[in-house]
């Protein structure tokens, strides 16, 4: 285990434990130590989150298949308010980059992926796909399933692929919400990768969440069980679209908890449970505290704490991999700037 890295994510959640709302923009003295010690911000970053900008870096990794990605920002809302709007799902999932998503109904249904269409590129790969040598990241038995199932010598075997993929993803959805991780994806596009055990070395390493959120790290780990009271979930499939990438269909599992063992503070993670290109796991701990604002009304910090494992690619990680984190930092820059503004505007600021 990286001991900086446990570090950061201890003095996260124990800084917020113990901070408490400060009035006016003043930075609670817990808070700027772990900026500081933990994140290694400078003054001028700290005064940049003093005066509510975006502040995000880039934090380092033991693995270099993995990436991190920190981020905080200040918003004259009221906690309640800011996760409402979380909660409207159809509404928060919309995103810029995000071409197009749907949310799954329980059960789920073929209606929820009706707007998904596989791109034509990866419909052009798939005919060719075989374990070991694909660039669509599948099962192998996935891949044969493909092979049989789609007149390849049909006008449009775009539109047989689609549907494939409409009905799997609801099939793999339905799997997932009974038996958990354990119906997670092996990929075996380039060797053989389960995707439980990727999300399990990224939640591996945020220890905070066992030690001060044991009760939401076991419901993230042994999903469907430990159902926590007052936890609201959602499962979604989304294709995101960063520049010079190609596009990304994933399915999420998102759950907004707010734990009563950390008064003051609501926690928003997402897991991946399926991405079609680049990622074998991603994880993204969102943490919602309460300040005060400088006229003494409520507000929040908004604290985002990404992380990303890449694909295993010979001779391109490094190329893919600087190039995807300077979009994963920019990304997280304008997500943050988007939240802030999108939120005092729907209050009437």
């Amino acid at each position: 285990m990286d001991r900086k890295r446990w570090i950061v994510g201890a003095a996260l959640i124990g800084c917020l434990a113990a901070a408490g709302p400060t009035p006016g923009q003043q930075l609670p003295a817990i808070l700027e130590q772990f900026l500081r010690q933990s994140i290694a911000l400078d003054s001028t970053q700290l005064a940049a989150v003093q005066r509510g900008d975006a502040v995000v870096k880039v934090l380092d990794t033991q693995n270099k298949r993995d990436v991190a990605v920190f981020g905080i920002i200040t918003v004259d809302v009221s906690r309640e308010f800011f996760v409402g709007r979380v909660q409207d799902f159809p509404s928060s999932l919309r995103t810029p980059t995000r071409t197009r998503f749907g949310v799954f109904s329980d059960p789920a249904t073929t209606a929820d992926v009706a707007a998904l269409s596989v791109d034509s590129r990866d419909v052009a790969e798939l005919k060719d796909c075989r374990p070991g040598d694909c660039k669509i990241k599948l099962p192998a038995t996935e891949m044969q399933r493909i092979h049989e199932a789609i007149d390849w010598s049909a006008a449009d075997p775009q539109s047989q692929v689609s549907a494939y993929a409409r009905r799997r993803l609801v099939e793999y959805v339905t799997d997932y919400r009974t038996r958990g991780d354990t119906a997670m994806v092996v990929y075996d596009d380039r060797g053989n990768v389960r995707a439980s055990d990727a999300f399990a070395a990224l939640l591996g390493q945020s220890p905070y969440v066992y030690q001060y959120v044991p009760s939401f790290q076991r419901y993230l780990a042994t999903y469907p069980h430990g159902k926590l009271n007052g936890l609201v979930e959602v499962l979604y499939w989304s294709e995101d679209a960063l520049p010079s990438l190609r596009p990304i269909l994933g399915i999420t599992h998102l759950a907004v908890y707010a734990p009563p063992e950390l008064a003051g503070a609501t926690l928003v993670a997402g897991k991946q449970i399926y991405a079609d290109h680049y990622f074998e796991a991603a994880f993204d701990l969102m943490t919602v505290a309460d300040r005060s604002t400088s006229a003494g009304k409520p507000g929040i910090y908004l604290i985002l704490l990404r992380r990303l494992r890449f694909d295993n690619l010979p001779g391109g990680l490094l190329n893919i991999r600087g190039k995807v984190i300077g979009k994963l930092r920019d990304q997280m820059r304008a997500d943050l700037e988007r939240e802030k503004a999108t939120s005092e505007r729907a209050l009437g600021h």
